[in-house]
């Protein structure tokens, strides 16, 4: 079984529906449709090769500022990069969106919460830059799968942790989501694998700390970097989906974390495949492509909004 550090998801969905369509490296970028405007290695902090994000927009002019979706990149804090989601920013784009490709500080950068910061700082950055892009500042949400589905969940629920905003670029500005759609997430990094592979996963995710560490230690970077260990009410409302065959991130951390966001009265949705694994987005796009694009629809366009 292979551990949480070691997630990736590489599939590849043809055309333009919202389901996982992630490219291998930037060293396949695909080509971006003549309706969209695919702007690239644009830098949200200096200083790190990993600070960079890329921004995919409708050619056509809108009156209205757009809504946007920030698409935070699997790999299991050790891979992946702002292209990997490249063909889906262009199918959002070509409904209508302005979707932002970030990638961050892997975990042999900088131990957790270093990435978690970053994709805060390119939340950030799109803020700050929302008049340059005709975006609204108020509409904002994301989508991650895998580790990147952690990510962005855990930064749609703790936009209130100040400790969590890290020392990047933009502070005047918030790192809050509208709504967040995550898929193969982890809501509890104590219980998402075989307790047998515990303490390697979470000594990668503390950056490999030394093996003489406790495990004591080795668990208190997993519970601050679990989503379950900021559940309240009051949050964006949040998409889960997840497949009951996943054999890299347990599907028991993602029902005990809904269960808790429920229990708060929390917004929250749930869609659980039981004969899915961790490409449950692929293998179920029937179903989780429509609904991801209503849920969004729902939660970010304002009648009037051009196509």
């Amino acid at each position: 079984m292979r551990s949480i550090a070691s997630l990736v998801l590489l599939m590849v969905v043809p055309g333009t529906q919202l389901a996982v369509a992630e490219v291998p490296s930037k060293t396949n970028i695909p080509t971006a449709p003549d309706s969209v405007i695919f702007e690239r290695d644009i830098h949200y902090r200096a200083g790190h090769p990993r600070w960079v994000l890329n921004v995919i927009r409708p050619k056509a002019t809108s009156v209205r500022p757009r809504p946007v979706i920030v698409l935070v990149h699997g790999g299991g804090w050790t891979g992946g990069d702002h292209y990997r989601f490249s063909r889906m920013a262009f199918a959002f784009a070509q409904k209508g969106y302005v979707a932002v490709t970030p990638t961050y500080r892997m975990i042999r950068d900088a131990p957790f919460p270093a990435c978690l910061y970053d994709v805060k700082n390119a939340i950030r950055w799109v803020r700050a830059h929302a008049k340059q892009y005709n975006v609204d500042p108020d509409r904002i949400g994301a989508y991650g799968n895998s580790a990147g589905g952690t990510l962005a969940l855990t930064a749609a629920i703790t936009a209130e942790e100040e400790d969590l905003e890290g020392d990047g670029s933009y502070q005047e500005f918030s790192s809050a989501l509208q709504a967040v759609v995550c898929s193969g997430a982890v809501g509890n990094m104590l219980h998402a694998t075989h307790s047998k592979r515990a303490a390697s996963v979470y000594r990668k995710l503390a950056g490999g700390m030394d093996r003489g560490k406790a495990e004591s230690e080795l668990r208190a970077v997993a519970r601050r970097a679990s989503p379950s260990s900021y559940v309240r009410g009051g949050v964006p409302p949040i998409m889960l989906v997840h497949g009951a065959k996943d054999t890299v991130v347990f599907i028991d951390s993602t029902d005990e974390f809904y269960e808790a966001m429920k229990a708060v009265d929390a917004d929250i949705t749930y869609l659980r495949f039981e004969d899915a694994g961790h490409g449950v987005m692929g293998q179920k796009r029937a179903q989780t492509s429509p609904a991801m694009h209503t849920f969004f629809e729902e939660h970010l366009r304002r009648v009037g909004d051009r196509q």
